[in-house]
């Protein structure tokens, strides 16, 4: 059975602290490390270490505020249309005959100050009319991948430490407000990546878990996204085995593995031709997009709420819980 690791201050100190998170109560880890790298490089190279750090006394999760326990200085890579739900809203639909190449695995960055507390006040940008909620697994790498390697289902385990709940936020309008798209920029502001509140320490085969974590997002009460992880198409091996062919891969270093259908954004025809019509035509494409979009239905707003969560069908894995409020910046 893994352990739930934690990062938080109380209502006693606001000094950032490590804790292990037990049937809701937090056990302090008496560890000086600042990174999530070096509290895994504990847990997986000398778990009795580990072990002895953590605390017997505890406070209640009521009485902590949580904070992300993945530490911005890392590389955030993302995977885009992983799920078929999500490819087949993001097809464009209408059109007399569609075409797409399924066999590609969307690969971007997303910047790494992007990483939030779990339930911190999600900041529309200003100009920004189509903001967007992306519910995601992140895995967490405990061993760096410096050259070409083939990753399998079986040494899967070798190269992935942590599990942990993560919100892809994307402003839609500026990731098509370029005419070679803006996906970096538009996924990147501020506040955009709340990560945590667990980031869950894999052990022994909790690994084979990984298929089996159900992914859930609601806005305002109403359940928007909900699918399992056995549904994603290009799996956590083949992505780290493409990886490998042209980057290097740190320990800690994130991958958030895409999210499923039940976005608001939906393509059509009309928004589909407000983009290649206006290739050349910064501005009016995106007035166009948004136009579209905004027609179909609203997006993000002040005062609306998201709550999402993943764990294990089976309750042995628990991510924990986000609760986000949407606030103008």
């Amino acid at each position: 059975m893994g352990t739930s690791l934690v990062r938080y201050t109380s209502t006693k100190s606001k000094q950032p602290s490590w804790g292990v998170l037990k049937e809701e109560k937090i056990h302090a880890l008496k560890v000086k490390f600042d990174h999530h790298r070096d509290v895994m490089d504990l847990y997986h190279s000398n778990r009795t270490k580990f072990d002895a750090a953590i605390a017997k006394t505890s406070i209640s999760r009521s009485d902590a505020e949580f904070l992300s326990p993945l530490s911005q200085d890392i590389q955030l890579i993302a995977q885009g249309m992983n799920y078929e739900s999500h490819r087949a809203e993001s097809r464009v639909t209408g059109a007399e005959k569609e075409v797409q190449d399924d066999d590609q695995n969307l690969l971007f960055y997303k910047a790494s100050s992007t990483i939030s507390k779990p339930n911190v006040t999600i900041l529309r940008p200003k100009n920004t009319k189509l903001l967007d909620y992306e519910i995601e697994l992140g895995i967490v790498m405990k061993k760096a991948i410096t050259k070409a390697t083939e990753v399998t289902e079986k040494n899967l385990g070798d190269y992935i430490g942590g599990l942990i709940l993560t919100n892809d936020v994307s402003s839609r309008d500026e990731m098509f407000g370029a005419s070679v798209l803006q996906w970096y920029k538009g996924k990147s502001f501020r506040t955009f990546c709340p990560a945590g509140p667990v980031l869950y320490l894999l052990d022994g085969d909790d690994i084979k878990q990984i298929y089996s974590l159900q992914l859930k997002l609601s806005l305002n009460g109403t359940v928007m996204q909900d699918a399992t992880t056995d549904q994603l198409l290009h799996k956590p091996p083949a992505t780290l085995t493409e990886l490998s062919t042209f980057t290097n891969l740190n320990v800690g270093d994130c991958i958030i593995t895409g999210t499923p259908g039940g976005v608001l954004m939906n393509l059509n025809v009309k928004t589909a031709l407000a983009i290649v019509l206006n290739l050349k035509k910064d501005r009016k494409r995106r007035e166009k997009l948004t136009a579209a979009q905004l027609a179909k239905r609203a997006f993000l707003k002040p005062g609306d709420v998201l709550e999402l969560e993943i764990k294990s069908t089976d309750g042995r894995i628990n991510l924990g819980r986000q609760r986000n409020e949407i606030a103008e910046a």
